[in-house]
């Protein structure tokens, strides 16, 4: 289960797909989050919550909110800029043990990463990774590949080996949110990137887990959120998705969340009612989201795999790893 804890973000990144609901700096009420958490381990067999954002360091509460999950004896995680909200978590943080960490990573220099972050966000955020690291935080790497970075791709997984990271998801960037068609890698473009990070990442010791995204059709495990119904993502306006590629679709999510009950949201134009429908390119959002990526997926005979499964360069299948 994913909680974006708060819309409240320092940056404006230029992948971003929350978009302009940043601007709103809206977050959940404390009681709401305690109700949620709750309702998580007792009625819907929840092992794991993810706090994302916005920047889930600025919610005011974070401590107190990665404490709750603990106490109620699952798994808490964090998806972080890595910023001043993140190390100030990091020195007061009190709880028994402390939650696993992403940390978002977009260049292996400043110039690639701070075009997509923002001025000076490099230095600061490999100095409070290694800050982590030295009060024992156990950090993963999280890398968003676009036009403006694919060609640092390789050479950011060699940066998050060096940093420690015990392993790094690479995500492909779809246009929501912030994220423009133009910014959009091709079929083409992103398989080839993903064939040369397969073929040069082979001497690095860190664990590296790939979105293939477009597959040969029937070639995977076809697995998809919505139709699976194993995944859930809370927004702070209430609204609550099963699949993050439908955020930008209107009136598009199957629940929404009062502040103490979840209540589904019956209709053709939910995700739900919309992905009940058969796609010929597997995933039902990206006709809704990229109508030209979907004809050329579908002209080239392929699929587009579900934006949550990715591929261990080991070869094990991850499902839902963020």
């Amino acid at each position: 289960m994913d909680v974006y804890v708060t819309y409240r973000c320092n940056l404006r990144c230029t992948h971003c797909f929350v978009g302009d609901n940043l601007s709103t700096a809206q977050s959940f009420s404390y009681e709401s989050l305690t109700q949620l958490v709750t309702e998580a381990q007792r009625c819907w067999h929840t092992e794991e919550i993810t706090f994302l954002g916005g920047e889930p360091t600025l919610y005011p509460r974070i401590a107190d909110a990665v404490r709750l999950v603990q106490r109620q004896g699952l798994r808490a995680r964090l998806v972080t800029n890595g910023l001043h909200g993140f190390r100030a978590f990091v020195d007061g943080f009190d709880g028994p043990h402390p939650p696993v960490v992403g940390v978002s990573i977009d260049g292996s220099n400043a110039e690639t990463h701070d075009a997509v972050r923002g001025r000076r966000a490099f230095e600061r955020l490999i100095a409070n990774i290694a800050h982590a690291r030295q009060r024992g935080y156990q950090l993963f790497g999280i890398t968003s590949l676009s036009r403006a970075n694919a060609h640092d791709a390789v050479d950011i997984l060699r940066l998050c080996e060096r940093l420690g990271l015990g392993w790094v998801n690479v995500h492909y960037v779809s246009n929501r949110g912030f994220a423009t068609p133009d910014m959009v890698l091709s079929i083409s473009e992103w398989q080839r990137l993903t064939e040369d990070i397969e073929e040069r990442s082979a001497a690095l010791a860190i664990d590296i887990r790939l979105e293939r995204t477009f597959v040969p059709a029937q070639g995977h495990r076809r697995s998809c959120a919505v139709r699976s119904h194993d995944n859930l993502l809370f927004l702070p306006d209430g609204r609550v998705f099963q699949c993050p590629m439908f955020i930008d679709v209107p009136d598009a999510h199957s629940y929404t969340w009062s502040g103490s009950s979840l209540a589904g949201r019956p209709g053709s134009r939910t995700e739900t009612g919309l992905c009940s429908a058969t796609s010929s390119v597997h995933c039902p959002a990206l006709r809704h989201v990229n109508p030209h990526l979907h004809t050329a997926v579908a002209e080239a005979g392929l699929e587009m795999s579900c934006v949550l499964e990715k591929t261990r360069l080991s070869r094990e299948l991850v499902i839902d790893d963020h």
